[in-house]
């Protein structure tokens, strides 16, 4: 019996975890955090965000709805990994080329960049971290938002932005 009732206990615990987690990823962003292979992890709200050059970037992509086009204001993902440092080894040929950046949102939807496809000497795609759009806040897209202009089907637009790690991929 003190087996069933602590067994139901713990589903009722994992239930109401569960609940909680599933709130807290719907609620706005207000802060996110770049770590890893980087020489200052940081923490950005927007007051931050806002102290690098804005850029605004008129996007088009398609959706299950149909064409969308919107114009985004932010920064550049790129201007942020400057600030933070990304550590590369200068005894490995274009080391940037062995980097990644995985972009997290608060409900979990992760996408992936290559650093040498934001690297201004390589790709230099204008991917932002915008926290504009049509010239009002995202709303409940959190307080920022990564905006991948060249994506046709906006898969790699992440929402409720919370993490930026940089990775060295081997």
């Amino acid at each position: 019996m003190k087996i069933r009732a602590f067994g139901a206990a713990l589903m009722l615990l994992a239930a109401l975890s569960l609940s909680t987690i599933v709130q807290a990823a719907t609620l706005p962003s207000t802060t996110f955090q770049i770590i890893g292979n980087v020489t200052t992890p940081t923490t950005f709200d927007i007051r931050k965000l806002q102290t690098f050059a804005p850029v605004n970037q008129n996007v088009t992509y398609f959706t299950g709805g149909g064409v969308v086009s919107q114009t985004f204001t932010g920064s550049l993902l790129w201007d942020l990994l400057q600030y933070v440092g990304i550590k590369l080894d200068s005894t490995i040929k274009n080391d940037i080329l062995h980097q990644i950046v995985i972009v997290t949102g608060s409900d979990g939807y992760v996408s992936v960049f290559g650093g040498g496809e934001i690297a201004p000497n390589f790709g230099g795609d204008q991917i932002i971290v915008a926290y504009g759009v049509n010239g009002q806040t995202l709303g409940s897209d959190g307080f920022a938002r990564i905006v991948a202009p060249g994506d046709k089907q906006g898969g790699r637009f992440v929402s409720n932005i919370v993490k930026i790690e940089v990775r060295n991929i081997p």
